[in-house]
């Protein structure tokens, strides 16, 4: 007796296609990575779009393969999204001959500030927090910056472009103050004395606190907010948390030259120890306030959170604000101080604060999350928390 067999025809499973550099590829993009790039699918692989927004539909080119990802250049958004514009700048965009400082220059400011208030939701979300209050937006979304770093070679005075090393020759800038802006020219008449056979460029700090005749070659600058309005913002907002918490000896850590310092002193706290790895950022904050003590200790070495404890065992309250990287040791670092009750974490880095502060959930209570926007027309977003010690 014969049996039924099916037909041997080829297999209904779709087998995908492998990407190959300059494959042009049709995408919706529905998310926004911590770099700000526009995040779509192609079949199961994910695609990294710069110059692309929520929900739009956009044609690319593919320029790089990476195990877990593609990159890829838009080359047009066929469905464009309310909120994109002309930027206010005309060197602006993702090329190799265009400035990559301000990569969200391309969609007004409220799409701007909806896209990061989004991340920091679901970060919440993610984490089990009961959520954030609502971004703090910058008056100024243009001409706010106080302080640049000018890269600066034979040919070229300006920022380094995108996806390159080459330095885009810049007149003026769309996000500087006016002072910076006014220094940005004057250095673009001055005769560097960069030969054309140096391989490097020199960098130029500028900054509104430093005169032209204060600027000088290779030399960073301490380290200060770079919106000066929102940095009062900040401030007012410590110095309210503060004043409520009625602390009587404090510990900052990445203290600097003393920014968040003054917050303190201001709300009537007296003991103050400021631990900073730069000595001459410590001199400067010495010079202001003697009577702050302070530590010059490398807080990412692992082999120095002893001698972080031994500076801190009758604090109170935690102060820190640390660079993109965070602070990773911070959970090792608490469960050795056992008078401490208040933690206040400033962060500038999403990512890294939502690691940091996994360790402290069992102890402490997050009470207040409240971001800020220190940079328009960049992806970054500022993290004020603080925190309470369970009864």
């Amino acid at each position: 007796m014969l049996k039924w067999q099916p037909a041997k025809t080829k297999s209904a499973k779709r087998v995908n296609k492998q990407l190959q550099i300059d494959d042009e590829l049709d995408l919706e993009i529905t998310d926004l990575n911590s770099k700000g790039e526009g995040v779509g699918k192609y079949q199961q692989q994910v695609v990294f779009v710069s110059g692309a927004w929520l929900g739009e539909q956009v044609r690319v080119r593919v320029f790089d393969l990476k195990k877990s990802y593609v990159q890829a250049e838009l080359l047009a958004a066929t469905r464009a999204c309310e909120s994109r514009r002309e930027a206010p700048c005309s060197y602006h965009g993702v090329g190799e001959n265009t400035c990559g400082g301000c990569p969200w220059m391309f969609v007004g400011y409220d799409a701007q500030i909806y896209a990061k208030q989004k991340r920091v939701d679901e970060m919440c979300s993610r984490a089990g927090f009961d959520g954030a209050r609502k971004i703090l937006s910058s008056v100024q979304e243009l001409g706010y910056r106080n302080r640049a770093q000018l890269k600066a070679s034979a040919d070229a005075v300006g920022f380094v472009a995108a996806r390159s090393d080459q330095i885009v020759d810049i007149k003026q800038c769309a996000v500087l103050s006016d002072h910076n802006n006014s220094m940005l020219k004057r250095i673009r008449k001055q005769d560097l004395g960069i030969g054309r056979r140096r391989k490097t460029w020199v960098t130029i700090d500028i900054a509104d606190e430093v005169a032209f005749e204060g600027i000088s070659f290779n030399q960073r600058l301490p380290f200060r907010q770079g919106n000066t309005g929102q940095n009062e913002v900040m401030l007012s907002w410590l110095e309210n948390i503060l004043t409520r918490l009625g602390s009587k000896q404090a510990v900052e850590l990445f203290a600097g030259s003393g920014n968040l310092t003054h917050a303190l002193l201001a709300s009537g706290i007296s003991d103050i120890t400021a631990v900073e790895v730069a000595p001459e950022a410590l001199e400067v904050l010495q010079r202001k306030w003697p009577h702050v003590k302070t530590g010059a200790i490398d807080l990412f070495d692992k082999t120095k959170v002893a001698d972080l404890v031994n500076l801190s065992l009758d604090a109170d309250l935690l102060l820190l604000d640390p660079p993109r990287d965070g602070f990773a040791l911070l959970g090792d670092f608490v469960s050795e101080l056992p008078a401490l009750e208040f933690i206040i974490y400033i962060s500038c880095d999403v990512a890294s604060f939502e690691r940091d502060v996994a360790p402290l959930r069992d102890e402490f209570e997050l009470v207040e999350l409240q971001p800020l926007d220190m940079y328009p027309q960049t992806p970054h977003v500022e993290l004020m928390s603080l925190w309470v010690r369970k009864a």
